[in-house]
């Protein structure tokens, strides 16, 4: 495991900027936890190739904590964002599984 320190992304809703045109409002939260390094997959496909990180991030999240980590859209991780595929509840616990490049 290696330590993390970074950025979550959580979608708070949409806005409409031009009529017809939603866009997400996104809210940063600073966290630190513990990045269990899973391994890559890459594919090939018509439309490029892309990469999936299966990565896993646990943090410790507050009994008193706020945030809805059924918000949460990405993680920035390696000046990447990273969409986040899975939410697991080990109380206190949390662990997010990476996905793809994150495309919002």
């Amino acid at each position: 495991m290696t330590k993390f320190w970074g950025k979550i992304g959580f979608n708070r809703g949409a806005t409409e900027g031009e009529p017809g045109i939603l866009t997400p409002t996104i809210e940063e939260v600073q966290v630190a936890g513990n990045m269990r390094l899973e391994g890559a997959r890459w594919r090939n496909h018509e439309l490029g190739d892309s990469v999936t990180a299966r990565h896993v991030l646990s943090i410790v999240a507050p009994e008193d904590s706020t945030i809805d980590f059924a918000e949460a859209a990405y993680i920035c991780w390696q000046n990447q964002k990273w969409s986040i595929v899975a939410i697991k509840y080990l109380r206190p616990r949390v662990e997010l599984t990476l996905g793809g490049l994150y495309n919002g």
